[in-house]
C-alpha cells in the first residue's frame, strides 16, 4: 500500500540557495525535519488505525511502523497483512475453507459451513488521515529547517 505525501516549503527559492551555500547544515537539518515528520506520520497513523472493540484485539496498531530509509528518505509502513484490506476496502467475495472441511472459529465455537459469502468491507482510510492530521506539524518541521539553515549563512 502505498501513499504519498506533499510537503509545501514557503520560501523554496531561499532553500535552495541555502542547500547550496551550506549543504552539511542543510542535510543535517532536513533529515533531522525528515526524522521527526515520520514519528509524527506514525504517531497519527497508529491513533487513526481501528480497533476490534469486541475482542480489544487485532495486531494492526502494533505493525505500523516507521524508519529512516536514509539520510534523507524515510518511511511509515504498516506490516499487517490486512492492513491494505482495511485501508482500501474489500468487495464481496467467497471464503472457503482451505485445510479443513468446515469454516470455524475455534475459539468461540461458532461453526458456519463449508461456504460463507462475506458482504464486503468498507475502506476505512487510516493511513491518510494519519498523514492528512500530520500535514501541519510536517510543514512547521520543515519550516524551522529552512530557517536555521539560512540563518547558518549569515
Amino acid at each position: 500500500m502505498g501513499v504519498a505525501i506533499k510537503v509545501e516549503v514557503k520560501g523554496l527559492e531561499e532553500f535552495k540557495k541555502a542547500l547550496a551555500g551550506a549543504p552539511e547544515v542543510a542535510r543535517r537539518e532536513v533529515g533531522t525535519a525528515i526524522e521527526k515528520s515520520i514519528l509524527t506520520i506514525q504517531r497519527n497513523v497508529v491513533k487513526e488505525a481501528p480497533v476490534n472493540k469486541q475482542t480489544g484485539g487485532g495486531n494492526l496498531r502494533q505493525n505500523i511502523r516507521g524508519r529512516m530509509t536514509s539520510k534523507l528518505r524515510g518511511m511509515v509502513e504498516s506490516t499487517a497483512p490486512y492492513s491494505s484490506y482495511v485501508h482500501t476496502g474489500t468487495r464481496p467475495h467467497a471464503i472457503r475453507p482451505r485445510t479443513k472441511k468446515v469454516l470455524a472459529n475455534t475459539r468461540t465455537g461458532q461453526f458456519f459451513g463449508t461456504l460463507v459469502r462475506h458482504p464486503g468491507t468498507s475502506p476505512n482510510p487510516f493511513f491518510l488521515r494519519g498523514i492528512q492530521r500530520s500535514a501541519g506539524d510536517i510543514n512547521v518541521f520543515f519550516q524551522r529547517a529552512l530557517d536555521r539553515i539560512i540563518k547558518s549563512l549569515k
